[in-house]
C-alpha cells in the first residue's frame, strides 16, 4: 500500500521531483515494486497517455465524433445508415422475401461487423411479383398517433416497436420519400 502510494506520486509529479530533489526520486525508486531500468519512465507514460486521452474525451462531442468517422471512412452501406440515424431519414430495406420495412435506424452497428440493423418502422408490406410495385399492409406511424393521442405513452420510444433486421437478409437499401414514392406511383395514391 505505501509502495503503491508513491508510485502514484511519483508518476505524478515525477519530472518536477527529478529536476528539484533528484535524491528523492532515487530514494522513491528503491521503493518500487519492480526494480528495472525505465520502470518509472515507462509508468509515467503509460498514465499520461490514458489520463491525457481521458481529458481529451470530455471535450469531445461523441456524435460528432462518430459522425465524422463514419463519413471519412464508412462504405455505403453505413453512410446510409448514418444518415437514418443521425438527420432523421427514412430509409426503404427490401429483404430477399420481398418484404420491405421502411423506418428510422435506431442504433449505430459497429463499423465492419453490421450483422443486424435495429429500426423504428414507419411502413411495412411486400413486393408485388413484377418487383416494382410496393404494397402496403402495415401503416406504423397512425398506430403511434393514436397511442400519444389517448394518452397511453408519452413518446414512440415506450411502444417497444423496434425491429432487428438481418444485415446478409437486405436484399437493397434506399432513401425513401413518401412524396416522391407518389409522384413515381401516381395511380397508388
Amino acid at each position: 500500500m505505501q509502495a503503491s502510494y508513491y508510485l502514484v506520486h511519483v508518476l505524478c509529479y515525477g519530472p518536477i521531483l527529478i529536476a528539484i530533489w533528484p535524491e528523492a526520486v532515487e530514494y522513491l525508486s528503491k521503493l518500487l515494486p519492480i526494480h528495472a531500468p525505465y520502470f518509472g519512465t515507462t509508468s509515467l507514460s503509460l498514465f499520461v497517455a490514458v489520463a491525457a486521452t481521458e481529458i481529451a474525451n470530455l471535450f469531445i462531442n461523441r456524435l460528432k465524433a462518430i459522425k465524422k468517422a463514419m463519413a471519412t471512412s464508412g462504405n455505403e452501406f453505413e453512410l446510409l445508415l448514418s444518415s437514418s440515424f443521425f438527420d432523421a431519414h427514412l430509409l426503404q430495406f427490401t429483404m430477399d422475401s420481398g418484404k420491405f420495412y421502411i423506418g428510422w435506424v435506431k442504433e449505430l452497428p459497429k463499423p465492419f461487423t453490421t450483422s443486424y440493423i435495429r429500426i423504428t418502422p414507419a411502413f411495412s408490406g411486400y413486393r408485388k411479383a413484377d418487383d416494382k410495385e410496393l404494397v402496403f399492409t402495415t401503416q406504423y406511424l397512425t398506430v403511434y398517433a393514436s397511442y400519444i393521442e389517448d394518452g397511453s405513452v408519452a413518446n414512440t420510444d415506450e411502444l417497444k416497436t423496434d425491429l432487428v433486421l438481418k444485415a446478409d437478409k437486405i436484399n437493397s437499401i434506399s432513401f425513401f420519400d413518401m412524396d416522391m414514392y407518389n409522384r413515381f406511383n401516381p395511380s397508388q395514391e
